[in-house]
């Protein structure tokens, strides 16, 4: 049996599905900016209606980036994905997104904002609680 033969046989594998590009998969929007510092963000959704109100909330949150170009030169939202959580009957799973940081500076004042008063009131609102939340930050190595 091949490998490709052997992973189309498991059950246990998860499948992830980009549900918006970022700026890790559009040469166009990244253009010159080195990234300095990444984030990788999991949100946790036990049902379909919650991860929908997620993706549709950065959806949302990215347009509005988008607007503001001059904030685009010091972070940007990478792609976000969907998993969703094998044997759940309420069609839940995990949304999953980076933030690409190209500013020293901005990235130590803001790397936490997703713990700060307006995030929660966000995160309330979507029905998502604080423990269903992790953030990493990764700091980048330039060579």
């Amino acid at each position: 049996m091949t490998i490709l033969e052997e992973i189309a046989t498991r059950e246990d594998l998860v499948t992830r599905v980009r549900v918006l590009t970022g700026e890790d998969a559009d040469a166009a929007r990244r253009a010159d900016k080195t990234p300095i510092a990444k984030s990788d963000c999991t949100y946790y959704c036990p049902d379909a209606a919650t991860a929908e109100r997620c993706i549709q909330s950065l959806r949302e949150s990215d347009e509005r980036l988008r607007n503001r170009p001059e904030e685009l030169m010091l972070w940007d939202w990478q792609c976000t994905y969907w998993e969703a959580e094998a044997g759940n009957p309420n069609g839940g799973g995990t949304v999953l997104l980076g933030v690409a940081w190209y500013d020293q500076k901005f990235f130590d004042d803001r790397r936490d904002a997703w713990f700060g008063a307006m995030h929660q009131r966000i995160y309330q609102q979507l029905g998502i609680p604080l423990e269903d939340i992790t953030v990493t930050h990764w700091q980048l190595i330039a060579s």
